[in-house]
């Protein structure tokens, strides 16, 4: 009986500890999720996918702004889109934004070193029979890539 009483307070002191030291690192980590980052500011370039469509983005206060400049699409596009982004290594960046008003959810990675952008969209979610959800999921080159002061 006593083994099982001394084990029992073992472990309860152990879990305290161990709660503790997890409040401890959380603050140290001091991850702050939910806060949208946006560090590709002021950045604007093309962008070109192998199928020949290409595309025109631009990055100001937090808000993306994009135009399709060849293919089937070319002169559509949208603007003031709220954006995230994170620094994921040296000139690469993870993006992303949710276009409600068309039902598409976007997750781009620039490699501004390489000159390469992925991404992967889903197009319009919206869970309709009669509309066959469409998934993008395609590599590009970029070029024209611009730093605003």
């Amino acid at each position: 009986m006593k083994t099982k009483l001394i084990t029992c307070v073992c472990l309860a002191l152990l879990g305290t500890v161990f709660a503790f030291s997890q409040n401890n690192t959380s603050v140290e980590n001091k991850f702050e999720f939910g806060v949208p980052e946006h560090f590709i500011d002021g950045y604007s370039l093309n962008f070109q996918y192998q199928n020949g469509t290409a595309i025109h983005m631009e990055f100001n206060n937090g808000k993306a702004k994009y135009e399709w400049v060849a293919g089937p699409a070319k002169g559509n596009g949208n603007q003031d889109i709220p954006y995230r982004s994170r620094i994921i290594g040296d000139d690469l960046y993870l993006i992303n934004w949710h276009e409600a008003g068309k039902k598409d959810y976007l997750t781009l990675v620039f490699d501004f070193k390489k000159m390469i952008v992925h991404s992967s969209i889903i197009v319009g979610y919206e869970n309709k029979p009669e509309r066959t959800l469409k998934t993008v999921f395609r590599s590009g080159i970029i070029d024209h890539l611009k730093k605003t002061e």
